[in-house]
């Protein structure tokens, strides 16, 4: 019993020395996801566990082949994508694609490993993923219009782009 409690102390003490074991967090963008990631996050905290990196996993890029019910999804995504980094704007999130393949065996995983280290930069984008949503708050404000009003109009054409956070009333 001893010699177990002796194993049990040192595995905790390596668990909390941040020089050598830190937590990776792994999500996609959607509610339920995000919701237990910030509830595990709270956990390992509260433990002392270094955890300071998300890999968000599955995201849709506005790519030039994407379809309408994927635009609508995408939509979905950002809002989520929107709240990760606010939430942890601390730490070094990682965005990951959606495949159209699934990524299994050891060559498909060091080709999608990649990205961990290199982002993701889809076809006819210059700087990191555009959201409907960021793509109309430049728009906005390249053009000096009303922001609120911009996304008024949209919404009365049947377009819904969700405001940014901070901009969305409380």
């Amino acid at each position: 019993f001893e010699e177990t409690r002796q194993t049990i102390e040192q595995v905790n003490t390596l668990f909390r020395d941040p020089d050598k074991t830190t937590f990776v967090c792994v999500a996609i963008p959607e509610f339920l996801s995000l919701y237990e990631t910030e509830r595990l996050v709270q956990e390992l905290t509260k433990y002392e566990i270094d955890t300071h990196n998300i890999v968000v996993n599955q995201v849709l890029f506005a790519e030039p082949d994407i379809c309408r019910k994927m635009v609508a999804r995408k939509r979905m995504q950002d809002k989520y994508l929107n709240q990760i980094a606010e939430l942890y704007e601390d730490f070094n999130v990682t965005i990951m694609p959606l495949r159209d393949y699934e990524v299994r065996g050891p060559d498909s995983l060091k080709q999608f490993a990649q990205y961990l280290i290199n982002p993701y930069q889809p076809p006819k984008m210059t700087e990191g993923p555009a959201s409907s949503t960021s793509v109309v708050k430049f728009i906005a404000d390249k053009h000096n219009l009303d922001l609120k009003e911009v996304h008024n109009e949209l919404e009365e054409a049947g377009l819904h782009v969700p405001l940014p956070l901070d901009e969305q009333p409380n």
